[in-house]
């Protein structure tokens, strides 16, 4: 039974790098490098990005522009714990409606990243996109 349980993660582990490659997504890092720019998010790095525009890549409706609008700390981690955690905050237009996933954002800072966002409050025509980073230290 262990063999099969380490056969299933080690075949997963494998496949996970064809599986992107397969639907045409990238890692972030490839994302970077591709275009040489070699950014890493950090909250210091996140702080300086606020107030600029990024450009989003919706599968439906193309290049849709967010802006960065603030960096809130978070403490979700125990006490102790050997982890960076940070939240980003960017606004975008109502509608289109941009739901909860992955999607390419690009700025010139950053070049093109992957970033996982979650749709917040609705004020008015605008919205608020989180990002929530948990880095390991």
């Amino acid at each position: 039974m262990n063999d099969r349980v380490t056969s299933r993660r080690t075949l997963l582990k494998a496949g996970g790098g064809s599986l992107l490659a397969g639907l045409g997504l990238r890692a972030p890092a490839a994302l970077a490098s591709e275009n040489g720019n070699s950014f890493g998010w950090s909250r210091a790095a996140a702080e300086l990005l606020v107030g600029q525009v990024f450009w989003l890549n919706h599968p439906e409706h193309r290049a849709l522009q967010i802006k960065l609008e603030r960096v809130q700390a978070s403490k979700i981690a125990p006490d102790g714990a050997q982890v960076t955690q940070f939240t980003v905050v960017f606004s975008a237009a109502a509608q289109p409606a941009i739901l909860a996933g992955s999607y390419e954002i690009e700025n010139e800072a950053t070049g093109r990243q992957l970033v996982f966002l979650q749709p917040g409050v609705r004020q008015g025509a605008l919205v608020t996109l989180r990002a929530d980073f948990n880095l390991h230290v």
